[in-house]
């Protein structure tokens, strides 16, 4: 657990920002120093006494803050602040209370406590360091909810670290299961076998392929080998390779790893085209399915279950190389009914992978995406095919071929409910990509995170502004080392005139505290978290991790902003603007990159900040611009092809009838509707998801990626390949030209 700043910010009021026109045209641009110069020195020359003129200046964000490299930019007048706002959506101020969660933790050592851990009775929270119970009433009083609870428990039988670890079930020594350490896992390949798979990519030099049957027999028709080629060819010397070849190549390469590295974990292979047959480890029968049973899912769920156990790798590697290179394209693509079989197969053994390979939408079977009247309904499919993964530990991975339209929109849902990852990769990396995926082993599975906050503080959720709890749950699936979620939470702030600060015993939280940033810190009251994280192990234990810390508070934004962790803030914006983005909220995915950019940059560019501040800042921000830009870009082409964006029918402020948007415009808060479940298939919702399934797969890909990204590969910069960063910046030339072609 990893909090973006060193102090918990409390304000007394909620604080809003606006973005400006110039602003959301230009779109997220890191800043130098020296632009932050001219920034001051264009400041310096506004006239003193030309008040009509002050109020035509634009308010730029960095305009004053304060110790910015070495100076106070001036501040613009009141009116010219005041008249931007009032023509401006208001945004909730980014701040610096985040928390970041890296699963890799549960690789670490913890204090293994050997009793049951003691839950309050209201919240559910867990009794730790940091909780008193009294010696003579042997009741706890809940640092959270302040519930008392009666507890029999002596005090040395109370955890004495902050991150403690519970045996909840042990596990249940069954035929499948192993204490050895060694890992005998099953690694599903389901293959797309359609006939668009014979689409080839030029590769330079005459290379010999494996897996070129077919071919062969055609070349067969050519009984004097005469060349194929066209008089006005002139690059002969290339070799044309399928995509079909490049995933037999990238397979059989895998299973030669693992029979080396891991031995002892299991393959089985699944292809699909008109019908799905069930290869497995290549030593049994082969299992056709076909016809109706494409559209009946209780048959497919029964089919994958009751198929053959694949041998371990060991043992199946060289017959099932060959049933790989047997494998020929055609037909169409029942990708839906393929996965159904594959999950249920992959269940026999939690932590198991299923690695989705595809080139085109599913066109037969269940989940069709072909047919836009059909869309919702095979939405509705892959989330239950998701969730069914989740609950039995099985972890899905999709990977496109790049150039192809497979609706990864709603295909990256599978391995983003699940724990896995989404790519679109050229042919010839196929080999690349499926090592990456293979390489990284699942830690453990079922894994369910809650965070815990004081009862004055609440959790942000953007789905629902009103719902402001503080606790929250998390499913995240199956944890890789490199998993991690953040949580964004604030105060809240009680209607005037009843605002009353935790207890009375923090009342000295908001009291007198020395707001300047040279002086010496003053401590201030502290207030408790804790994260509770259930999980199985690779060895089938049930356990429960439980980190529990005290963080100081204050109402000084600067000093919270001083102590910032880039890496928690980078990787949550990150995160959040991905998520908003693929739900088709793309203005306020933009919103909350611009924002917390804009923190990052008075971190980064104060007067207490380093040379290592400023460089980690320009290599985490350069990737969240991808992020952004890529937002920004789409909308620019809803602008071309309908002359506005559908930003442009979401709701405004005046709109806005939660509880925060009525406090904003001082009117009170609005009953809730007697009946919601009329109000679900809002206009703005429907506008959204419109614009969420109409996304494109490079968009999909760039968010997807986000929404998975680690703490460390945000960090140092390399997530995100030069091959994707070269497009974006040919994406966002081509729109610049489009765009100055609409003004003309």
């Amino acid at each position: 657990m990893e909090f973006a700043s060193s102090y918990i910010l409390l304000t007394e009021q909620e604080e809003y920002e606006t973005i400006s026109d110039e602003e959301l045209e230009k779109g997220l641009t890191l800043s130098s120093d020296s632009e932050s110069e001219s920034d001051e020195e264009a400041a310096k020359d506004l006239p003193e006494n030309n008040h009509e003129r002050k109020k035509s200046i634009f308010h730029h964000w960095k305009q004053g803050i304060k110790n910015i490299v070495g100076r106070k930019v001036t501040q613009p007048p009141a009116e010219a602040i005041e008249t931007t706002s009032a023509q401006k959506i208001q945004h909730r101020r980014a701040d610096t209370n985040i928390v970041s969660v890296n699963f890799n933790t549960l690789l670490l050592p913890s204090n293994m406590h050997a009793g049951d851990p003691v839950h309050c009775k209201r919240c559910h929270a867990v009794l730790s360091l940091i909780s008193y119970v009294d010696p003579d009433s042997k009741v706890w009083r809940c640092e959270f909810c302040d519930k008392s609870t009666k507890v029999d428990i002596d005090p040395e039988e109370i955890t004495h670290g902050g991150d403690v670890t519970f045996l909840i079930q042990p596990a249940m020594t069954t035929s499948r299961s192993t204490f050895s350490g060694v890992d005998r896992s099953l690694v599903v390949f389901c293959m797309d076998t359609s006939g668009s798979m014979c689409v080839t990519t030029e590769i330079s030099g005459k290379i010999k392929l494996r897996g070129t049957r077919h071919l062969r027999r055609l070349q067969s028709f050519n009984e004097d080998q005469d060349s194929q080629f066209l008089p006005s060819q002139t690059h002969t010397n290339v070799t044309y390779i399928s995509r079909l070849q490049a995933m037999q190549a990238a397979v059989d390469h895998q299973l030669d790893q693992m029979s080396y590295d891991h031995p002892n974990r299991r393959v089985a292979l699944i292809t699909f085209n008109n019908e799905v047959t069930i290869v497995g480890d290549g030593t049994q029968d082969e299992i056709v399915v076909t016809g109706d049973k494409l559209t009946n899912e209780e048959q497919l769920c029964k089919i994958g279950t009751e198929a053959a156990l694949p041998e371990d790798i060991k043992s199946s590697r060289r017959v099932l190389g060959k049933k790989v290179y047997n494998l020929e394209e055609g037909g169409a693509t029942a990708l839906g009914p393929a996965l159904v079989v594959a999950v249920n197969m992959a269940a026999h053994f939690p932590g198991s992978k299923v690695i989705l390979c595809t080139d085109g939408k599913a066109n037969i079977g269940l989940g069709k995406l072909e047919d836009t009247a059909e869309e919702k309904e095979a939405l509705e499919f892959y989330k239950k095919v998701a969730k069914s993964a989740l609950k039995k530990g099985v972890t899905l991975s999709v990977i496109t071929i790049g150039g192809t339209d497979c609706k990864l929109v709603h295909l990256g849902m599978l391995a983003d409910k699940t724990g896995g990852t989404v790519n679109t990769v050229d042919p010839l990396k196929l080999t690349e990509e499926f090592g990456n995926i293979i390489a990284e082993p699942v830690i453990a599975t079922r894994v369910q995170a809650t965070f815990l906050l004081h009862k004055e503080l609440y959790v942000i959720d953007d789905m629902n502004p009103d719902n402001k709890c503080s606790k929250v749950q998390r499913n995240v699936g199956n944890a890789r080392s490199s998993t991690a979620i953040t949580f964004e939470f604030a105060r809240r702030h009680h209607p005037q005139g009843t605002d009353k600060i935790y207890s009375s015993a923090r009342k000295s939280c908001i009291s007198k505290e020395n707001t300047r940033r040279s002086s010496s810190l003053s401590v201030t009251e502290e207030l408790p978290f804790q994260l509770q994280i259930e999980y199985t192990d690779t060895e089938g234990n049930q356990a429960l991790r439980v980190v529990t810390r005290r963080m100081p508070v204050t109402t000084n934004r600067d000093l919270s902003e001083e102590y910032a962790n880039l890496e928690v803030l980078g990787l949550h914006a990150a995160k959040k603007s991905a998520e908003l983005a693929l739900q088709g909220q793309f203005s306020k995915s933009r919103s909350v990159a611009l924002l917390n950019h804009r923190l990052a940059w008075r971190h980064s560019h104060s007067l207490t900040a380093s040379d290592d501040d400023r460089k980690k800042y320009k290599t985490i921000y350069t990737q969240l611009q991808m992020v952004e830009n890529t937002v920004r870009n789409q909308m620019l082409k809803e602008i071309l092809v309908s002359g506005h964006t559908m930003s442009d029918s979401e709701p405004s402020d005046d709109d806005d009838d939660s509880n925060d948007g009525c406090r904003r415009r001082s009117l009170p808060p609005k009953p809730k509707p007697k009946y919601t479940k009329g109000f679900i298939a809002t206009r703005f919702k429907m506008m959204r998801a419109k614009r969420s399934s109409e996304m494109d797969d490079g968009m999909a890909n760039m968010m997807y990626r986000f929404r998975g990204v680690g703490a460390s590969e945000i960090s140092s910069g390399s997530f995100i390949d030069e091959t994707s960063a070269s497009g974006s910046s040919k994406e966002r030339a081509g729109n610049k030209a489009s765009k100055k072609k609409t003004k003309k």
